[in-house]
């Protein structure tokens, strides 16, 4: 690198960071909700609410990275423009194509981070994300013994306990059971007792009344008891044999999945080959989007009106390229002989961006005859 790649290197850096930062805390802020209800339910602490939020952290950098590449070159070029520092070069007859070299250089760095990101941190993290919720909703006690609270141990399960005590012994107990939408059951009673058999976790009611209600005939039914268990097992996740999502294998399983993985599971072959593909190709915005940034600005030469226009396309073809590539994952999972398409939105922005660079390989030194110039 000559010293005029350095110093634009340099310069997008500063911005490329400040973006990164606020793209990240915004797009961290919204992830981290996913796993807040899961951490207060099951009554875990701050530091448990702040570990789950740093597992969300490399999908949310795989989604920040090449948008503040891109947002950053937009404004270095803008900037450089503004103050005439590309005009310079332009005139000392340096052209587009050249300039673009420090972004590419720039671009390729972007790559390979989100290379690492996707290939191996997204994975370990959402395996590990998953299992430490595994866990806490495992954790029965910590989930159910919390007096004077509605708590929510699972889907469609809704418990409340009056009293309680270090034995575990409860008084007072609602349960709510709305796993069968069409027929709610709701348990009330005296007393009850957590205890686990055969390592299953059962809650034994005693003295209460079950109420059925059925909702297609509208009929409501009540049956007293003396003696209750209710198993638990059902609403809690069990790691040993949970099925592991798509996202949390790495991307030599997932191009060409095993049949035994996908082979009777809700997921489909497309899930998996369209997640790994996914890894392989999202990298390449990182390089596409600063490299299509810098097209779309600098190709129709100087204007010293400003370049909100041309800005404001570049945003619109930078949101087209990555649409496209969404549209492609989504009939990749449907179709899984149809993943080449993931890789023609940044391959096809890459492409465009070189060509609009070399068409403008150098610009006019003094460029007063230029759209919007003053003479």
């Amino acid at each position: 690198m000559n010293r005029i790649d350095r110093y634009i290197i340099a310069q997008i850096v500063g911005p490329f960071g400040f973006f990164a930062l606020v793209f990240t805390g915004v797009i961290w802020l919204t992830q981290s909700l996913r796993v807040i209800d899961t951490v207060v339910n099951a009554g875990q602490t701050a530091g448990v609410f702040l570990a789950f939020t740093a597992l969300l952290l490399p999908v949310v950098m795989s989604i920040v990275l090449p948008v503040a590449a891109f947002a950053a070159t937009l404004y270095l070029v803008n900037r450089l423009y503004s103050e005439s520092e590309l005009v310079v070069m332009m005139g000392a007859g340096i052209s587009t194509l050249r300039l673009a070299r420090p972004i590419a250089i720039f671009g390729a760095a972007v790559m390979v981070a989100m290379c690492v990101i996707t290939l191996y941190l997204m994975p370990t993290a959402a395996r590990e994300l998953r299992e430490r919720i595994a866990d806490i909703r495992s954790e029965i006690a910590n989930a159910l013994i919390r007096e004077g609270e509605f708590v929510h141990p699972g889907d469609g399960l809704t418990i409340y306990i009056r009293e309680t005590n270090r034995a575990g012994e409860m008084a007072g107990i609602f349960l709510h059971d709305n796993s069968d939408p069409a027929e709610p059951v709701t348990y009330t009673a005296e007393r009850a007792a957590l205890v686990r058999e055969d390592g299953a976790p059962r809650v034994v009611m005693f003295s209460g009344a079950a109420q059925h209600y059925d909702v297609t005939r509208g009929s409501l039914s009540i049956l007293d008891f003396e003696t209750l268990v209710y198993d638990l097992s059902p609403f809690i996740a069990d790691d040993e044999t949970r099925a592991r999502k798509p996202s949390e294998h790495y991307v030599g399983t997932l191009v060409n999945p095993p049949e035994e993985l996908w082979e009777g599971a809700r997921r489909t072959r497309g899930d998996f080959t369209a997640e790994g593909h996914e890894q392989l190709s999202a990298p390449l915005y990182g390089l596409t989007l600063p490299l299509l940034a810098l097209a779309l600005v600098v190709f129709g030469g100087f204007r010293r009106r400003g370049f909100a226009i041309r800005i404001a396309f570049a945003i619109v073809g930078a949101v087209v390229i990555r649409v496209l590539g969404i549209v492609a994952k989504s009939a990749a999972t449907s179709v899984s002989e149809l993943w080449p398409l993931m890789y023609v939105p940044p391959i096809l922005g890459l492409i465009i961006a070189v060509v609009l660079l070399s068409g403008r390989r150098r610009a006019a030194p003094f460029p007063a005859a230029a759209e919007g110039a003053v003479p």
